[in-house]
């Protein structure tokens, strides 16, 4: 699951392309993705929280040429927690 610290998340979000399909401020962000985390425990799932630094993951998007999307974030999250020996599903 993508995470956002306090202090990165505006950048973060100026940056991305589909900023206007998620929250602006960090707190909503941060509410919402709670929610998503609780249900996701709840229904006896595991997921593993991979915390997005705005310098690493726009080198990245840089070397990939790929798009700063939900998506384009799942991937990167996925790709570092396979990095460390993680699978993710």
């Amino acid at each position: 699951m993508p995470w956002y610290e306090r202090d990165d998340f505006q950048q973060i979000w100026e940056l991305a392309h589909d900023r206007d399909e998620m929250p602006s401020d960090y707190d909503t962000w941060h509410r919402n993705a709670v929610a998503v985390m609780n249900g996701w425990l709840a229904r006896g799932r595991a997921l593993e929280i991979v915390t997005i630094k705005p310098a690493e993951f726009l080198a990245w998007l840089k070397q990939t040429g790929l798009p700063n999307t939900a998506a384009v974030r799942l991937k990167f999250v996925e790709q570092r927690a396979d990095h460390q020996g993680h699978n993710v599903a």
